[in-house]
C-alpha cells in the first residue's frame, strides 16, 4: 500500500533529515514548504518568514503540497510531508484525507530536548546561508502549543472525530490550509 510519511516535530529535531532518508530509502517524493517558502521568496531574509503575510503564504504552499503529494500517492509513488505538523487536528486531518483515498499515512515523529534543539539550529543557521533565524525564546515558547503523537497516533490507531464546527476533516483542512481543495 502507497503511503503518506507524516513527519512531525520542532525545528531542529531532525525532520527534513529524516524525511531526506526515506526519500532515498522509500523511492518517495519529499514535500517540504521550507525549500519552497524560500524558494518563491528568495529575497525576504531569514526573519521575514514569521509576518503575517507569509505565514498566510506558507499555508497556500501546504496547502498545495498535500495537494500533490495525496495525487502523487494516489498515483502509487510514497509521499513524504516534511512540514512539523505540530498539532494532532493537522495529523488527524491528513491520516484521514489519506485513509478517503485508500491510502496509509504513517506518522513519524523526532522529539528533540531543548539544548539539542538549540545547537541544531544555531549550527544550521550558521552553516547553511539563507536557513530561518529562531531566537532561543521561540524555541522555548513553541514547546508550548506543540502537540507530541501518542502511542496510538503514532501505530495508526482510530483517527479521532473531527473538531467541533466542521462536518469532516477534509473541511478543517480546508480551514487550516487555504489552498486546499474542500471536497
Amino acid at each position: 500500500m502507497t503511503t503518506v510519511y507524516l513527519i512531525v516535530g520542532l525545528p531542529g529535531a531532525g525532520k527534513t533529515t529524516r524525511a531526506k532518508e526515506l526519500e532515498v530509502s522509500e523511492s518517495a517524493l519529499r514535500l517540504t514548504p521550507d525549500d519552497w517558502q524560500m524558494a518563491v521568496f528568495d529575497t525576504d531574509g531569514p526573519t521575514r518568514w514569521r509576518s503575517k503575510e507569509r505565514a498566510d503564504q506558507r499555508d497556500r504552499i501546504e496547502g498545495k503540497l498535500v495537494e500533490v503529494g495525496m495525487r502523487a500517492a494516489e498515483l502509487g509513488l510514497d509521499v513524504v510531508l516534511d512540514f512539523g505538523l505540530w498539532s494532532r487536528d493537522e495529523r488527524s486531518a491528513l491520516r484521514w484525507i489519506a485513509a478517503a483515498r485508500g491510502l496509509r499515512a504513517q506518522v513519524v515523529y523526532l522529539p528533540v530536548a531543548f539544548e539539542e534543539q538549540r545547537s541544531r539550529v544555531a549550527d544550521r543557521y550558521e552553516s547553511q546561508p539563507g536557513q530561518f533565524h529562531l531566537s532561543e525564546d521561540e524555541l522555548r515558547r513553541w514547546h508550548g502549543p506543540f502537540q507530541a503523537p501518542d502511542e496510538e497516533e503514532l501505530h495508526g490507531g482510530d483517527i479521532p472525530a473531527v473538531s467541533a464546527g466542521y462536518a469532516t476533516w477534509a473541511h478543517w483542512a480546508a480551514e487550516r490550509w487555504p489552498s486546499w481543495p474542500n471536497s
